[in-house]
């Protein structure tokens, strides 16, 4: 891919370059009527010819419509810019380098039953690491993808059609993240679409301001008429004080309605952009494709709506002309019109629009999981299995870990109720071994390929235990913590069965004599409820529990070995309990104590 995303960043190069040209093309072409214009209307005024004065008003017709095409041609050489950005920023992902992206840490919950465990939010995520989303609902969406991806397998399948089909949509999945990405996504600006959206009608359904804004119009285009055959001049300019009387005493409510709609033009604008790019692809899968039906509104596309929306709030901006203003109030009391079709327009589309941004954010999902899936050679598709709890992973790895420096291995769950207990020396990859199951579950339950070279899963949920915060300003101990954290677990095996638990070195915070005791209990308390997961622990004297429970315990383990003055790890998963220790090597090596 990395040669696919240069070729890519070296063409929109190329076209970027050919649209500044053509917009310093314009810019002198501009600057030429302009003074056409300037001097034209000079001649023809001095040698008193009216009828040449056609002449400047079509070099400002001129002038006008470069000024709207040099907009057109800056939003589109931003437009290229936004998608060499994304493709170098790809080519950093195929490196290993997420650091253009979010890290997510916003939605960091210590007290979830896995998020903070496995690692899902933060500096080095896997929410970083597949994100490919910019509007706010977009990343939230991705957000709790991950953090509850449910265990429908056939919603999850849906969802794996879904992403396969746009994989292979590269220009597409381009197009949509830089139209998303060419908005400033303000957490501020989404609440006031949302406060805006959900606003008082003010103006619709009031009788008086129907019928004004019906006469009004008519009044003020016959008014000239009746002047020539009936009235005077002075009558005729007192008509006008009607209609802008009523402007006047609505001005303050009209200006505060403005203010809050006419800094979301442009979001609005965005929002057209992206539903217009979903509403014209061809999908095929019957995800895609029933969200894709989501947008219209008794039949008017989503995308036409809205434009009708970007349409009434442009208008607004013609107040900010004194002159235009004052011709377009005292003959079509344009301010109340507006605001009257804009509540309308709220009226009709405001349960529409929610449900419109919610299938933007799915896609934006979907979109994340499938260049996921074109970056990751080393990762595969899922198999999502329906009925009772069983998992096979074939070489798994943690798909943080680049590939060249990750040992895989393979764990088999043949029905539920088996645990995998765990042993191994520090830094021997036990830790890494349970976030890697844990890490591909989620990924697999979401929808997204996985890291392994085949992986078959019954979904199921998942609580862990294996990294614990003490909390001073709770009162609450390190210990009490993690003791809420297994209470957690046993509480969803007893409550809402089936659970796949994953435990990493338990009841740290007491003593060797009673941590044996209260780990043992524990793992024995897991068994009769049925669990299925994996606890990793130093104390290889539980390695006994396989005789008691022969066809629900299984024992792995990684060994470590020395050569000369150095530890050796080989991070493979081998059969029975470990027999190697290297505290006391360790701190014999880093100078702690003495040799």
């Amino acid at each position: 891919m990395k040669d696919t995303y240069s070729e890519r960043i070296k063409i929109f190069g190329v076209e970027a370059d050919r649209f500044r040209k053509r917009s310093d093309r314009v810019a002198i072409a501009r600057m030429v009527l302009f003074l056409a214009m300037v001097i034209s209307a000079w001649y023809f005024i001095r040698e008193r010819q009216p009828a040449g004065l056609p002449v400047p008003l079509a070099f400002l017709a001129g002038f006008l419509w470069l000024v709207r095409h040099a907009v057109a041609i800056r939003r589109k050489i931003r437009f290229l810019e936004l998608l060499m950005e994304i493709n170098e920023q790809e080519i950093r992902t195929l490196d290993g380098d997420y650091a253009p992206f979010d890290t997510g840490e916003e939605y960091i919950d210590y007290h979830h039953p896995y998020t903070y465990d496995l690692d899902i939010f933060g500096i080095h995520s896997i929410y970083r690491m597949v994100i490919r989303a910019a509007t706010p609902l977009g990343k939230e969406r991705l957000a709790s993808r991950l953090s509850g991806p449910g265990t429908d397998p056939d919603l999850i399948r849906k969802r794996q059609d879904a992403v396969r089909e746009l994989s292979g949509k590269l220009n597409w999945r381009q197009d949509f993240l830089a139209t998303a990405k060419e908005s400033d996504w303000e957490n501020d600006k989404s609440r006031n679409v949302q406060s805006w959206l959900t606003g008082t009608d003010r103006f619709t359904g009031n009788p008086f301001y129907a019928a004004i804004l019906r006469l009004n119009p008519i009044i003020s285009l016959l008014l000239p008429i009746l002047i020539i055959f009936l009235l005077s001049p002075s009558s005729f300019l007192l008509y006008y004080l009607l209609p802008l009387g009523v402007i006047l005493f609505k001005t303050r409510s009209i200006n505060r309605e403005q203010q809050k709609v006419e800094r979301l033009l442009d979001l609005f604008r965005k929002y057209q952009g992206l539903l217009e790019l979903i509403e014209k692809e061809n999908f095929n899968s019957d995800l895609t494709r029933s969200l894709q039906q989501t947008l219209h509104h008794d039949g008017v596309p989503s995308s036409e709506a809205m434009k009708k929306l970007t349409s009434l709030l442009w208008g607004l901006e013609l107040r900010g002309n004194l002159i235009v203003a004052f011709i377009l109030n005292v003959t079509f009391l344009w301010d109340i019109l507006l605001m009257v079709r804009l509540e309308r327009w709220r009226r009709t589309y405001r349960d529409d629009f929610s449900r419109w941004i919610d299938t933007i954010a799915e896609f934006e999902t979907l979109n994340s999981f499938a260049t996921f899936a074109v970056n990751r050679i080393d990762c595969v598709y899922p198999e999502i299995q329906d009925g009772s709890f069983r998992m096979k992973i074939d070489l798994g790895g943690h798909p943080l870990i680049p590939p060249g420096k990750r040992i895989d291995n393979s764990l088999s769950f043949n029905e539920y109720g088996q645990i995998y207990l765990i042993t191994g020396a520090n830094m021997a990859g036990k830790s890494t071994l349970l976030r890697m199951v844990g890490v591909n579950m989620v990924l697999a339950m979401a929808g997204s390929p996985v890291c392994a070279r085949a992986l078959s899963l019954v979904p199921v949920r998942i609580s862990s235990s294996v990294r614990t915060n003490d909390s001073l300003g709770d009162d609450e101990s390190y210990f009490y913590a993690e003791l809420k954290k297994l209470n957690r677990i046993i509480s969803g095996l007893e409550t809402d069965p089936p659970l796949f638990v994953i435990i990493d070195e338990m009841l740290k915070g007491t003593n060797s004599h009673d941590k044996h005791e209260g780990s043992a209990a524990l793992i024995r308390r897991l068994t009769k409820l049925g669990a299925s997961g994996l606890v990793a622990t130093h104390d290889v004297e539980l390695g006994v529990l396989e005789k008691e429970y022969p066809d629900k315990i299984i024992t792995r383990c990684f060994e470590v070995s020395t050569e000369g003055s150095q530890l050796k790890f080989d991070y493979i998963l081998r059969p029975g309990i470990s027999k190697s220790l290297n505290a006391t090597f360790l701190m014999k090596q880093m100078g702690i104590i003495e040799g």
